[in-house]
């Protein structure tokens, strides 16, 4: 991932600054399992647009989005916005990598936020080729799209192009927990085709449904551009390369980042 300028106020205002976790981290604090991961892996690969939701303020909704963009590929490019003020000066799209638009929240909380006409010239970029990545209040999916949709007036049209919503749940089970709570999916690609669920959080057994349907399957599979059988062979993959480094005990953000590279520069490339 290459920035294209320097962040500001990426977590927000906060009395302290929290601490960045990478994708390993959170799968051994029960936030996503590593099927899960896999997915998300899957989708930044290919430029997914994201919005990670979650009502209450520090319930890891940056935490999870910044673990989840380790999953770009290398050569990616990153714009940050700046709230109040900005002014979108984003580089020409390149065909050889994603540009993404970083926006550290969708809301009117603080300046340093994305809200009103900021928010939907970032929407308006989508259809040019532009993706985003950012997070929100809201602890449903319908929650983000009424937000965009009736507060924002951001046309059905650009919010299809948000691939992924991934509302955050928070509560308490012998201490606080953070789960992916769900996994909405956009099939833009098809007219008229409704958002569908391919993963959820059982809270019963605190466990997680991945593709757990047919339907959610082909879904998927066609988003990414693959057969099913191909598509059940990247997660394999990427799903036993992060078992691999939670068993070798790599889980700190440099070590991760730098194997998720490492996955990219001598798997992808050789293919």
């Amino acid at each position: 991932m290459r920035a294209l300028n320097q962040p500001v106020s990426w977590w927000g205002w906060h009395w302290e600054p929290p601490v960045p976790m990478s994708v390993i981290e959170l799968i051994q604090a029960g936030n996503m399992s590593s099927r899960l991961a896999a997915l998300f892996w899957i989708g930044m690969e290919r430029g997914a647009s994201i919005i990670v939701a979650a009502d209450p303020p520090s319930s890891g909704k940056t935490t999870t989005l910044s673990g989840l963009l380790a999953f770009t590929p290398p050569d990616t490019a990153v714009y940050f916005t700046r709230g109040d003020g900005e002014t979108f000066a984003l580089p020409p799209l390149s065909p050889a990598y994603p540009t993404y638009i970083l926006i550290n929240e969708i809301s009117d909380h603080i300046p340093v936020y994305t809200w009103d006409d900021n928010a939907r010239r970032a929407f308006d970029l989508l259809p040019q080729g532009y993706r985003i990545a950012s997070t929100m209040h809201a602890d449903s999916v319908q929650g983000v799209v009424s937000q965009l949709r009736n507060d924002l007036q951001i046309p059905d049209s650009e919010v299809a192009q948000i691939s992924f919503i991934v509302p955050i749940y928070i509560g308490r089970r012998e201490g606080v927990i953070r789960r992916v709570r769900e996994v909405s999916l956009s099939r833009a690609q098809t007219p008229d085709a409704k958002p569908i669920t391919i993963a959820s959080w059982d809270s019963v057994n605190d466990s997680f449904d991945v593709l757990s349907g047919e339907e959610q399957y082909e879904a998927f599979a066609a988003w990414a551009g693959v057969l099913p059988p191909e598509l059940q062979k990247q997660l394999d993959t990427r799903q036993g390369f992060l078992d691999r480094l939670q068993e070798e005990g790599a889980a700190s953000l440099p070590e991760v980042n730098a194997a998720i590279e490492g996955f990219y520069n001598q798997t992808l490339k050789g293919n």
